[in-house]
């Protein structure tokens, strides 16, 4: 059972709402509830796609947006027949399995941790990787200039800190503060697993059409070239940058930052440093030259 149009729109509206409105876990939670009510019917009726679930793994700032805008595509979707759900802290609640016929994004966890959510029906994952260093360099220009503003005041504040600091001390501390979520993918460089498929954002940036293809065939998911050549145009950087400032309006500030620095043009020794130390040979080890 594919989502109709107005379950879509309704989902699309609430997760605009949720983009900018204080009270967005209220209707998370909301649009979660009815993806329960739809799942149990779906495997009342015998109509759970083949493939119940997706879920889509990285850290943030390696490719998580964009590989929701991927799975979320009305023709990825027509395929699937899987709802989105939006995003939650899915960390604090890793014992709880997900509904049936669901595209679960933004999943932030270790390996392990991910083994902890209950698999009851089929399901695929997709992993990306990206260079670690350009993953706190990006998120260091998140956390400063274009991220949302948040309703949680200690992230808040940290993000006050943040802008206040020097370039380089911040860059430093932002890495540090890090050091987690290079551990957790640190987790999913050896993962041998018929439900992953591990992917780098680099490689996908180079040869979209090969990728996006192998990503969606993990996902058993056969477009017409008809239909991939319209998924790739619209879930290209300048489509989603595009839609994205549509939205914020008050802004020239992208998500899809429209100044995309990497680590090479910012790192100084100190910041080599830092990264070495609370991530000892973590670029090398996912591949990526030094």
């Amino acid at each position: 059972m594919t989502p109709s149009t107005v379950t879509r729109f309704a989902r699309d509206w609430a997760i605009r709402v949720v983009q900018w409105n204080a009270a967005r876990n209220t209707i998370k939670y909301g649009v979660h509830g009815y993806a329960a009510v739809r799942g149990r019917w779906l495997e009342t009726v015998g109509k759970t796609p083949a493939v119940g679930n997706i879920l889509t793994v990285s850290s943030p700032k390696a490719g998580s947006q964009w590989m929701k805008a991927l799975f979320d595509h009305r023709v990825v979707q027509q395929h699937t027949g899987l709802l989105m759900l939006p995003q939650l802290d899915y960390q604090a609640r890793l014992g709880k399995k997900f509904p049936a016929g669901t595209f679960v994004p933004g999943l932030y966890c270790s390996y392990d941790e991910y083994l902890q959510i209950p698999k009851t029906r089929p399901r695929r994952v997709i992993y990306m990787f990206r260079d670690p260093r350009d993953v706190v360099v990006s998120g260091y220009y998140s956390t400063v200039k274009t991220h949302r503003k948040l309703t949680d005041r200690t992230l808040e504040a940290y993000r006050d800190k943040l802008r206040k600091m020097p370039f380089d001390d911040a860059l430093c501390d932002l890495i540090e503060v890090a050091a987690p979520r290079l551990h957790e993918a640190a987790s999913w460089i050896d993962v041998d697993d018929p439900d992953v498929a591990k992917f780098y954002l680099e490689e996908v940036s180079q040869d979209p059409r090969v990728q996006v293809d192998r990503m969606l065939r993990h996902c058993e998911v056969d477009l017409t070239p008809t239909e991939l050549e319209t998924v790739l145009k619209d879930v290209s950087r300048t489509a989603l940058q595009s839609k994205d400032l549509s939205i914020r309006k008050d802004t020239t500030e992208s998500h899809y930052r429209i100044d995309r620095k990497t680590f090479r043009d910012v790192f100084k020794p100190q910041h080599y440093e830092t990264f070495n130390r609370v991530a000892p040979g973590l670029a090398e080890k996912m591949g990526y030259p030094s």
